[in-house]
């Protein structure tokens, strides 16, 4: 607790020494800048980059509709069936920081919709999501 208070102090102390007057602005430097700048448009292409990612189709088969069921059913609550199915690499973190996923409502509806998938055999809607609502 000492160096908690003490670590505080010092940062405290830090900041009240730091002063603005302190720092000063090239403004020749910053012009130079802005005239060296080089003016970018969004095309298409960059448009098309901030889709969601969708995995391979190698890997979307390679994907157990089964496996991914019974990850949920298991392990739901930290998210492994969607690390399984390739979502991002932090998903596991935002469902293990929710309580299981908002206190386990969201890896029973998971359960739900893989339930459907293994019925229907496919789960390719979900494989590559990495929105945290995989249905959604």
């Amino acid at each position: 607790m000492k160096r908690f208070f003490a670590t505080i102090f010092a940062v405290l102390a830090i900041s009240a020494l730091a002063s603005a007057a302190d720092y000063s602005i090239n403004d020749d430097a910053v012009d130079a800048l802005i005239e060296a700048a080089v003016e970018v448009s969004p095309s298409v292409s960059d448009l098309t980059a901030s889709a969601p990612v969708s995995l391979p189709s190698s890997t979307v088969s390679s994907v157990s509709p089964v496996a991914s069921f019974i990850l949920c059913t298991f392990l739901g609550g930290f998210g492994i069936h969607r690390h399984y199915m390739g979502t991002r690499p932090f998903m596991w973190v935002l469902y293990t920081f929710t309580f299981g996923g908002i206190f386990g409502v969201v890896p029973f509806i998971d359960w739900v919709f893989l339930l459907i998938g293994v019925v229907e055999d496919n789960i390719s809607q979900y494989c590559g999501n990495t929105k945290f609502f995989m249905w959604a």
